[in-house]
């Protein structure tokens, strides 16, 4: 980053992009945010924007002034989220992986603006890599797109808030425009300032919290509040930190559309595939595989080079070498050395009933059908006797999926705070169990709270306990922040015993007989400090 400081050529002069941008009717903010890309002469900038500042709104002008002036933009995003964004915005996106895995040749003739957004869920390797291909790729500039008070990485590190600090040049959105209700958008702007306390207590005045102690019949609730919502004609999304949580609340808001004929009465039962969280930087290690977290029957692995196989519990693990033996579908066993073999994804199977009007939520990309991983579709219509379903993909485009050749499906109605993210919609129910020390923090709650524009309903375990549960930190330590405290820890030490020693020349009979010496003193050791 600090190479491309001052290493980059103008677009245009400052006066040409403050009035364009008032002749597009664009903000104070927005404006600013323009021209420090646009007249700035550094490779990696930063647009840095609290949720629903309409981020979205000043990339899509950036890439229309820079577009006019002979450059073309090209998205990136951290989640399929993050794509779609930039795609509204008009720019051409995809994942960031699918861009570090995939590497194209440098093509100098086209003058480009790489934009990335949602670019605090970002992980250092990721951004060492974005960056290395833009340099590679002749990239005119990088700009960063995201909110740091929003979710991170769930890999170790902060590394757009470490290039913050080491002097990216940065531009703020603070004004907050997805809210069109005036009271929501006040509790968001509060839980933007990190102000939850006093979010809580606004959203309590507005009878916007609802208490039940009982999770069951906490989901019960939200699952009314759902359909109630979808009687209104309105968007809703469900958001709860824990995926046992959604879960639940998919089966809950499932029945209850089922009992107000709002699905087919006609159930499809299907065999999904769950993700069983045993991975770590790609690779499934023994040791970590215990009953608690497969299953005493089986558990379907997916192997890049292999494709579906099967894990029974009995040849898990072979005692001689640690290895993993696993069946694959046409009957053929093979054995594995974990450490080995990379790209491996552990999953328990699950029955799961869909019906006619069922909202679907993809686990993973379907790459022959173009759908991304987390992307919703709708069934319209299902032919139960082979197992296929016709889905409504956005207003109007329609696909055919066979879901016994495509495990990879769940139920659609609830979200993590996580996956959440990025999203807009008309109201949001947000389940918060206090108790969830883990899950439930400023960052879960902002994101949470952030995604409405005209409602928002909280239903919690316990009011009392929702302020301080919502005031949980869950920010990252990384090892710079270790080094730093450490060195401004030396320097305090140092600065003491130097202290120490100045006050230790000085008499205690001196300082009082000589009251100008004292004086003197005092301020060589404020200047000392």
């Amino acid at each position: 980053m600090r190479a491309g400081l001052g290493q980059a050529r103008p677009v245009a002069a400052a006066e040409q992009v403050v009035a364009w941008a008032a002749a597009r009717g664009l903000a104070e903010e927005q404006t600013a945010a323009l021209t420090l890309v646009l007249d700035g002469a550094d490779r990696a900038v930063n647009i840095e924007g609290r949720a629903g500042a309409a981020k979205t709104t000043t990339v899509g002008a950036l890439r229309e002034f820079a577009a006019a002036r002979g450059y073309r933009a090209e998205g990136f995003g951290p989640t399929t989220g993050g794509v779609r964004a930039l795609e509204e915005a008009g720019v051409g996106a995809r994942t960031v992986a699918s861009l570090l895995e995939n590497r194209i040749p440098a093509n100098m003739a086209t003058r480009t603006f790489w934009i990335v957004d949602e670019s605090s869920l970002l992980a250092p390797r990721q951004v060492n890599g974005l960056l290395r291909q833009a340099r590679e790729r002749g990239a005119d500039r990088v700009i960063f797109v995201g909110d740091q008070r929003q979710h991170h990485a769930i890999e170790a590190g902060r590394p757009i808030l470490q290039l913050q600090q080491a002097g990216m040049p940065t531009a703020r959105l603070e004004t907050i425009r997805r809210q069109r209700d005036s009271e929501v958008r006040e509790a968001v702007a509060l839980a933007a300032a990190e102000k939850m306390v006093q979010a809580a207590a606004l959203l309590g005045e507005q009878r916007r919290i609802v208490a039940i102690a009982d999770s069951q019949q906490r989901y019960r609730a939200i699952a009314h509040e759902y359909v109630r919502s979808h009687h209104a004609g309105n968007s809703t999304l469900v958001v709860s930190p824990a995926n046992d949580a959604r879960r639940a609340l998919n089966e809950a808001i499932r029945t209850r559309l089922k009992l107000q004929d709002l699905l087919g009465k006609q159930d499809y039962v299907a065999a999904i595939l769950v993700s069983v969280d045993l991975i770590n930087s790609g690779a499934l290690r023994p040791p970590a595989i215990s009953r608690a977290t497969l299953s005493a029957t089986t558990a379907a692995a997916t192997c890049m080079a292999s494709g579906p196989a099967t894990m029974p519990w009995s040849d898990q693990r072979k005692a001689d070498n640690n290895y993993l033996r696993v069946t694959t579908r046409d009957g053929r066993t093979a054995a594995y050395d974990p450490r080995r073999l990379k790209g491996v994804q552990v999953f328990r199977e699950e029955l799961r009933a869909f019906a006619e009007g069922e909202r679907i939520q993809f686990r993973l990309p379907h790459r022959q059908l173009g759908i991304a991983n987390g992307q919703f579709a709708t069934i319209v219509a299902f032919d139960a006797a082979i197992g296929t379903a016709m889905l409504r993909l956005g207003r109007e485009r329609l696909s055919k999926l066979n879901l016994k050749s495509f495990p990879h499906l769940d139920h659609g109605y609830a979200l993590t705070s996580h996956a959440s993210q990025g999203a807009t919609v008309d109201r949001v129910l947000i389940n918060i169990d206090t108790r969830s020390r883990e899950l439930v923090n400023r960052k879960q709650f902002y994101v949470s709270l952030s995604r409405a524009r005209h409602g928002a309903l909280i239903f919690t375990d316990s009011r009392e306990a929702l302020p301080r549960a919502i005031s949980r930190t869950a920010d990252k330590a990384t090892a710079l922040d270790a080094i730093y405290a450490s060195a401004s820890q030396m320097r305090r030490d140092t600065s003491a015993t130097r202290i120490q020693r100045t006050v230790q020349t000085v008499t205690p009979g001196e300082s009082i007989n000589r009251p100008e010496h004292a004086q003197r003193s005092r301020h060589e050791l404020r200047m000392k400090m």
